[in-house]
């Protein structure tokens, strides 16, 4: 049964049977999800549920690239209907990620949020093909979002992953998520090599319509490498593709990259009037994820072309769209999940090292117990006490180096644990040693004659124009520069920890509400004045400062307290930043 409802989906000419399925849902989404309907419609009572949540996956994807919101949240419900009747993890997951790319492309900004969770629930999987489909899912997560710090090298694992599973159509998917990572960071040529890549396998397979949408995404490195003549041949045919197909926001992306190769053509005319149509049907599709990148081209475009009011225009919207979908409590909640995933990754790899361990301790247990035998053997067989010596000798050498090897497994397993209390940029505590310190304190917290704890949550103003003007890695020694400044300020006062990206977090026992104000303007004045390399190309930086106290009346417990001084921190930034504001809790 399962092989027949395979083969009655799998009709897509010249690519192999078990990609087939996975083409349909870009060549003919509009026909798989019906063809799906009926077979879930026809055999709902004999489908096994894997083959149902693997139709379903389909059915969402095909939704998702025709913007058919009804298909989309008919398999996200059924997903969710498995998951909670047969208990099946992967189908939750796999709708999470189904309504993460959606909300992503539509410009909700919880999208990353639904994919982090969704990946959590994959981390113990122990099927690699699975696994391997969960890390890729928030890989391409990551890509949409453009986070190609996290999304890169999550990319390239998943890479190694479907080289190691033979499977050419998911590393084709990855090698094209690398690539717009790279374009992300303006690693041009490193790019469009990767792309390259990903056409050359999408190609051996037959699928010609995934080879010309990649296309697209090359051109655009093409424009970058001067190459627009190239770049708009690949746009246009990639559009033509996607409107016979319904592809919505493929084909909005397609156009705006060839008014992109207008404009490096000289026809700017042309190009404000494309991008003019092209955000209005983005706008008219509710494609609210792809708006901040159109309306930022437009307002270069207008620029370049003398037409300052319509540039500033742009960019103020943009500026609005990303603040509303980024804010402070987002941020925070999306940097917990990252936080809380990596460190399970980590815990994993421990878990497998100690595994290892125990197998090598029995190993070296049973070549002890050998070499007693042995050694016995040899004091009863006098003729053969020579052989004995040497058999014996042996296995006492690789029991040495049993040991040896487990004392080495012992002390990398040390190390990793030690890792996953420090952020590996700046040298300080990450988030997860920060919750533990934060929960002791607050464990600790009862005797009123002693001053209440204190919490500043610290965030860098403007960091990411610091990113966009002079790169991450200019950005990171900024970020590592002002972190010692912080470090050495705070000193035996407190304890300082990284809980995600440019944003920080002291924690000062005992210290109260007049000594926890004055250390804070210190560090912020501090900052403000700091110099910074002349290398960097940044003159001064300056952070907002938000602090809040665990009093154990109004703010007792951890949450609320993170609460307290996460509302002082967002007052700060909203009264203009560089400056100190205390939780209300304070006075």
């Amino acid at each position: 049964m399962a092989v027949w409802l395979l083969a009655a989906l799998a009709h897509a000419d010249g690519v192999p049977e078990r990609y087939a399925q996975r083409y349909r849902t870009v060549s003919d989404p509009h026909g798989l999800i019906e063809d799906v309907r009926k077979q879930l419609d026809t055999h709902s009572e004999t489908l096994p549920p894997t083959q149902e949540r693997e139709l379903l996956w389909l059915m969402g994807n095909a939704a998702i690239n025709s913007n058919d919101d009804a298909a989309l949240a008919e398999a996200t419900l059924r997903l969710d209907s498995l998951a909670a009747a047969r208990d099946d993890t992967v189908a939750s997951a796999a709708a999470g990620f189904l309504r993460s790319r959606h909300d992503i492309e539509n410009g909700d900004g919880d999208g990353l949020s639904e994919a982090l969770r969704a990946a959590a629930k994959m981390q113990d999987v122990r099927d690699p093909v699975v696994a391997a489909w969960a890390k890729y899912a928030l890989c391409d997560s990551y890509t949409l979002v453009e986070d190609a710090r996290n999304g890169l090298p999550l990319c390239q694992q998943v890479q190694m992953n479907y080289r190691e599973l033979g499977d050419t159509w998911g590393l084709a998917e990855a090698e094209n998520d690398e690539g717009a990572n790279l374009a992300t960071l303006n690693r041009a040529a490193e790019a469009a090599k990767a792309y390259e890549r990903s056409r050359a396998h999408f190609r051996s397979v037959g699928a010609d319509q995934l080879v010309v949408m990649v296309g697209d995404n090359l051109a655009r490195m093409y424009l970058e490498l001067g190459r627009a003549h190239e770049a708009l041949a690949l746009s246009q045919a990639s559009l033509a593709q996607e409107q016979a197909t319904g592809r919505v926001s493929d084909a909005l992306l397609s156009r705006a990259n060839i008014a992109r190769a207008y404009e490096a053509m000289g026809r700017r005319a042309d190009a404000l009037e494309q991008m003019k149509t092209t955000i209005a049907d983005a706008q008219a599709a509710g494609k609210e994820g792809l708006l901040p990148d159109l309306l930022q081209t437009r307002s270069g475009m207008a620029e370049k072309a003398g037409n300052n009011a319509l540039a500033l225009a742009d960019a103020r919207e943009v500026i609005r769209l990303l603040a509303d979908r980024r804010s402070p409590a987002l941020r925070s909640t999306e940097s917990a999940l990252e936080a809380r995933y990596v460190t399970r990754e980590k815990e994993l790899r421990i878990r497998d090292l100690e595994h290892q361990n125990r197998l090598k301790d029995l190993a070296l247990k049973a070549a002890q117990a050998e070499a007693e035998r042995q050694d016995e053997a040899r004091r009863r067989q006098t003729l053969s006490s020579m052989i004995a010596k040497l058999v014996a000798g042996g296995l006492i050498l690789i029991a040495a180096l049993l040991f040896l090897l487990l004392r080495a497994q012992r002390r990398h397993a040390a190390e990793l644990s030690e890792q996953a209390l420090r952020d590996p940029l700046t040298g300080v505590g990450n988030r997860r040693a920060f919750l533990q310190r934060a929960s002791a304190l607050v464990r600790m917290h009862g005797d009123p004659r002693q001053p209440p704890h204190v919490l500043m949550l610290i965030d860098f103003d403007h960091f990411k124009r610091i990113n966009d003007s002079v790169g991450h890695p200019q950005g990171d020694r900024v970020l590592a520069v002002v972190v010692d400044h912080l470090r050495e300020t705070v000193g035996k006062f407190g304890h300082l920890a990284r809980i995600g990206g440019e944003e920080f977090a002291v924690l000062c026992p005992h210290f109260g509400a007049e000594a926890g104000i004055r250390l804070a303007e210190v560090l912020r004045a501090g900052v403000a004045a700091l110099p910074l390399p002349a290398e960097v190309q940044v003159e001064h930086v300056t952070v907002s400062i938000g602090l809040a106290l665990l009093d154990g009346v109004r703010c007792s417990d951890l949450d609320g307290w993170m609460r307290a001084a996460d509302a002082a921190l967002y007052a700060a930034k909203s009264y203009g930043r560089d400056r100190v504001v205390a939780s209300a809790l304070v006075s």
